[in-house]
């Protein structure tokens, strides 16, 4: 049986309280339908951008969704767009599978890293496979940093894992549980390739069987992405250089990084779903707000006002006369008033639309 070792701290249990308060708000919101099914669309889109960038894919977030919304397919990328349209086939079967509340299984395992490697790896037969060689990480300069465990064990480490996530795992908090999953399966590193991918999946897995995934809205790649060195930094620090090493260490350090990074994230998902909530609140009957004026609305409510260059740093792929639209839209709306000259008007928020 897997056993972590790992100490709660009250630093940790500060973050988990701040966590369920927002994640108690986010429940409780009220959102428009519309409003929800494009939120988690656009969670679904971050979270591709961000689990493939971590393993170098070059695409950015803007060319992730032309190629999840199949238009515009980029030439000389093929790979780049199998890894992400991979990787929202594998969002869309954890989607689905978490909905069936039966918890982790070998298939589940072996289904997602196939969704998530089809096609990308040199050999097909390695696609939902266990890896049959040894697996060694390295540095930048080619030196190695970790070495996993043997073929031959890395499935048994693997059952270990399952048999503690669908037993002890239920007696903790899902946020900490959420965090073993995830340093334990990329630690036996199972997968001749797309480890990394599918721990993530995994651990969105987990969390949605949890009712643990915020509405389906929760991105924490994002976190990590910003920052991979600080991301494998926490994961190897811990780690260690064998898997001995991984197996035996306090994983407190990873978890109070885990941690971190899940108050982060949920910090932003519970300001977008307070716009959201506030707009399906206030909004007329029949008024529905756009993205992108809802980007606006969001940047005016931070910051007490916007002028029409500003709005522009927001929607930097929108055109001049769009934006002006819709802030002109905003203003009729009775969300915004427009204060000042034709050149230096200025956008401020309104409390209530008229």
């Amino acid at each position: 049986m897997y056993e972590p070792t790992y100490h709660i701290s009250n630093e940790l249990l500060n973050k988990i309280a701040q966590i369920e308060a927002l994640r108690s708000q986010v429940n409780a919101s009220y959102i428009l339908p519309e409003r929800e099914i494009e939120m988690r669309y656009r969670a679904t889109v971050e979270a591709t951008h961000s689990s493939t960038s971590i393993e170098g894919n070059p695409l950015n977030m803007k060319q992730v969704g032309k190629v999840l919304s199949e238009k515009q397919p980029l030439t000389r990328r093929q790979y780049a767009e199998t890894e992400v349209k991979n990787y929202k086939k594998a969002i869309d079967f954890i989607d689905k599978r978490k909905l069936t509340g039966e918890k982790l299984t070998t298939k589940d395992i072996l289904e997602a890293h196939k969704i998530i490697t089809t096609g990308i790896l040199d050999d097909e037969t390695k696609e939902g496979a266990w890896r049959k060689n040894p697996i060694y990480i390295e540095n930048q300069n080619g030196e190695v940093i970790y070495d996993g465990p043997s073929a031959a064990i890395a499935p048994k480490e693997v059952e270990k894992l399952l048999a503690w996530l669908n037993g002890e795992s239920y007696n903790i908090h899902p946020i900490i549980a959420a965090a073993i999953l995830h340093y334990q399966f990329v630690s036996i590193h199972p997968f001749a390739d797309g480890n990394g991918r599918t721990t993530r999946i995994l651990t969105m897995l987990y969390l949605g069987l949890r009712d643990y995934d915020f509405r389906g809205s929760l991105v924490l790649d994002s976190y990590y992405s910003i920052d991979k060195k600080a991301y494998y930094g926490a994961l190897h620090e811990v780690q260690g250089a064998t898997y001995n090493s991984a197996i035996e260490a306090n994983l407190g350090p990873w978890i109070n990084y885990f941690s971190d990074g899940f108050l982060s994230s949920v910090t932003v998902l519970s300001a977008e779903v307070t716009l959201l909530s506030s707009l399906a609140k206030n909004a007329p009957t029949g008024q529905k707000i756009s993205r992108e004026e809802a980007d606006l609305l969001s940047y005016i409510r931070q910051f007490g006002s916007i002028a029409l260059s500003e709005a522009e740093g927001v929607l930097p792929n929108t055109p001049r006369r769009t934006i002006q639209r819709k802030l002109k839209s905003l203003v009729d709306a009775g969300y915004i008033s427009a204060k000042g000259t034709t050149n230096g008007t200025k956008y401020v928020a309104k409390d209530e639309p008229t």
